[in-house]
């Protein structure tokens, strides 16, 4: 070889020598090297400001599915005995009592039919004048149970009632009722008894078993005057004739 290509050799050395020491020396870039590596770019990042953090897309939300319609819940319903409705085994419904004499203590009242007042206690007309018969209870034609008929003995507006003269009549006295049918009955005082409003036991007045009987109730005994109420209750019970 000349003396010339020696020279070039020994300079191709050199530079290829000097060439790979640069690509060793540039270490590729780790995953190590990277602010966060969970980081997903965004669409143009070689745009973005390298002093700003990229911008990061939140994962879409999966899109609702129509929640099936709750089923029913299946509710227990207490049964009902069945009962033949037929005509043949049906109860005519009693009349109702419309009148009440009692000629010899001079009560000649008409008579209403009431329920329950908001209390949860027997609805009297405010009228002393008007009587009511309590229509969830006996009537005058039923074959067992106490018919129940009370009054207000008196009221500041419409002064002292017919019923006042209850709390005189005695065992023997003959009361009267006439019902919407036209049925005419009489009765018989066997009991007048003038009770503490404390220890009248409702249970008895209004009992709907036992034989027939009638039962007019209505004030009276002291008056309070602190509560503008009667103290006690005048009970009349009273048998049918015949």
């Amino acid at each position: 070889m000349s003396k010339f290509g020696f020279l070039m050799v020994a300079l191709l050395a050199v530079l290829c020598g000097a060439f790979g020491w640069a690509v060793v020396a540039s270490p590729a870039p780790t995953a190590s090297s990277t602010s966060d590596a969970l980081r997903v770019p965004t669409a143009d990042s070689s745009s973005a400001d390298s002093s700003s953090p990229p911008a990061t897309s939140s994962p879409s939300a999966p899109s609702p599915s129509p929640s099936p319609a709750p089923e029913t819940p299946e509710v227990a319903v207490p049964a009902v005995p069945v009962v033949d409705a037929s005509p043949r085994d049906s109860l005519p419904v009693a009349a109702a009592p419309s009148r009440v004499v009692v000629a010899s203590l001079g009560v000649d009242v008409p008579v209403l039919p009431t329920g329950l007042d908001d209390a949860g206690n027997m609805a009297l007309p405010p009228d002393p004048a008007n009587a009511g018969w309590y229509e969830y209870g006996p009537a005058p034609a039923s074959t067992a149970g106490a018919t129940v008929i009370a009054a207000h003995v008196d009221s500041l507006t419409y002064g002292i009632g017919p019923f006042a003269a209850f709390a005189d009549a005695v065992p023997g006295t003959e009361i009267v009722v006439t019902d919407t049918a036209g049925a005419v009955r009489t009765y018989v005082v066997s009991s007048v008894n003038t009770t503490d409003k404390l220890d009248v036991v409702w249970a008895s007045v209004f009992d709907r078993t036992g034989p027939s009987r009638l039962v007019v109730v209505t004030c009276g005994g002291e008056f309070d005057y602190n509560t503008r109420h009667y103290l006690s209750n005048v009970i009349v019970v009273a048998t049918p004739v015949g």
